[in-house]
């Protein structure tokens, strides 16, 4: 079996000083895939160079991993917008296989919610100007989100992208899929606590459904405490494809044509 991880940060502190070790750990655990997030202001012009250098190690090492990217300003960090940032990640856009990380976040509000709103919408432009998908991040803001995806552009969007690490209801869930966008589940959805989630996880069509770490954020069970990385992704594999009693090699298959579907990669 093969696995795609969606959605991971490699650029983090926690993992870039051993990254070589991580990528061969995640090929070593099946993973063939994966998708680097750039989307912090603080590097953001670094990652112009370190996704070359990624996959030069990743060659060097003789590993067959393929190593794609993302580029964007997650919403935590929207107070830092300015013309110099949305010049590099137009630039970065032109490798990238989706926009974001984006979105809204109302837990922690570091950036005001009308600056996170300004700085969504203009990612909102470059996926329908692009045709990419958006990686969007939600927390407390699921009705301003829809909302703001409520526009004709969008809607028409063949691809218009992802809810990654999905923490919401059965009922927002049920409005993204309306939206004709992707889910994608994290290592939360091992935690004790996810009842609700795993609900979800076992709700969304199959063919809608996506699987990421968030790496090197919440590591699945049995690795809660520890950096996460890519090669965990196989955990969060195995609770949903026991949540939904599928046939393993049949629900591995389908996840990793919907990874390449969304991100249109081969």
């Amino acid at each position: 079996m093969r696995y795609f991880d969606t959605h991971c940060h490699l650029g983090d502190e926690k993992i870039k000083p051993r990254v070589g070790e991580v990528l061969k750990n995640a090929e070593t655990a099946g993973v063939e895939a994966l998708c680097v997030i750039c989307a912090d202001p603080q590097n953001i012009e670094e990652f112009e160079a370190y996704i070359p250098s990624l996959r030069e190690l990743a060659s060097k090492e003789g590993l067959k991993i393929a190593i794609h990217n993302t580029s964007g300003l997650h919403p935590h960090e929207a107070q830092h917008w300015s013309s110099e940032i949305e010049e590099s990640i137009e630039r970065q856009l032109k490798g990238a296989v989706a926009v974001g990380e984006t979105g809204l976040d109302y837990h922690y509000n570091f950036s005001e919610p009308a600056q996170q709103k300004k700085v969504f919408t203009r990612h909102i432009d470059w996926a329908c100007e692009k045709t990419l998908p958006l990686v969007i991040h939600c927390r407390e803001a699921a009705d301003d989100i829809l909302q703001l995806m409520d526009r004709a552009d969008l809607l028409a969007h063949p691809r218009p992208g992802i809810l990654h690490c999905f923490t919401e209801s059965k009922e927002v869930a049920r409005e993204l899929l309306d939206r004709n966008f992707m889910i994608s589940f994290s290592g939360i959805v091992t935690f004790k606590n996810a009842e609700s989630l795993r609900e979800v996880a076992s709700f969304v069509p199959k063919d809608r459904l996506l699987i990421e770490t968030d790496s090197p954020y919440l590591a699945p069970n049995p690795f809660r405490g520890r950096p996460n990385e890519p090669a965990y992704v196989k955990h969060t594999f195995d609770l949903i494809c026991d949540l939904r009693k599928e046939q393993p090699e049949g629900l591995a298959e389908q996840l990793w044509k919907n990874s390449q579907h969304i991100y249109q990669v081969s």
